[in-house]
């Protein structure tokens, strides 16, 4: 498996994991010939950060909406120490966060924290019901750690992406593997589905409907066409 090419469908671009996130980046090759499981440096408009190659999702076959990131070179062993130094000091940062904003009286709830291999910069995100005025825990953040700090708000669904998870199935959440962006989810579509309207059994992680409600949806009536369609002697 450590030997096998990336199969590339779309130029030079392959997916790969931003150590310890689950969502992929796609990047660019360039002139490196990358194989599963490879640890490289990429480039991204927030900075350098470790990232692994890997095929758990689909190849790329379509060109992504979003700038891609690019793959600078492989990592070595000093980069890889520098990072989990980065991913150690990340769990201190969102444990700060989230007792300090409980302090500020901010009802924010922080998802993942980030830190760029330079180290000069934090990039916090998190949910939030309602608009919150952040700039005390911003100020706090920065003269604590002397960093520039982003905080960036996120949607509870991108929230439950980031966080990961298992869902009723058993299985991996959807938007963590094969979705590439959210669709709408209806109630209806769970009518359609002859499945129990209470809200515990049709949300997801995330509180919203749960998006496999929306995959399987246009099935679901020829089914029961053929189910009422006598037998042919």
């Amino acid at each position: 498996m450590k030997d096998t090419p990336i199969p590339i469908l779309c130029e030079d671009l392959v997916r790969v994991v931003v150590i310890p996130d689950l969502q992929p980046v796609i990047c660019r090759t360039g002139s490196l010939i990358v194989r599963h499981d490879d640890e490289v440096i990429i480039e991204t408009t927030d900075g350098e950060f470790l990232g692994r190659v890997t095929r758990f999702t689909t190849p790329v076959v379509k060109r992504p909406r979003k700038r891609p990131g690019r793959i600078l070179r492989f990592a070595v062993a000093e980069e890889i120490r520098i990072d989990q130094e980065h991913l150690e000091q990340a769990k201190q940062i969102e444990r700060y966060v989230r007792g300090r904003s409980k302090e500020l009286g901010l009802d924010i709830r922080p998802v993942r924290v980030q830190i760029p291999l330079a180290g000069d910069s934090i990039l916090v995100y998190f949910t939030a019901e309602q608009r919150v005025d952040f700039r005390p825990l911003l100020r706090d953040l920065g003269h604590k750690y002397q960093k520039r700090v982003d905080m960036r708000a996120m949607g509870v669904r991108d929230g439950s992406r980031l966080t990961g998870g298992l869902g009723p199935c058993g299985r991996a959440l959807c938007c963590t593997t094969f979705m590439n962006r959210f669709h709408s989810v209806t109630v209806r579509m769970a009518k359609r589905q002859n499945l129990s309207l209470n809200p515990a059994k049709i949300s997801g992680m995330c509180g919203r409907l749960m998006c496999c409600l929306a995959h399987e949806v246009e099935q679901y009536p020829e089914l029961q066409k053929r189910k009422r369609k006598p037998p042919q002697k």
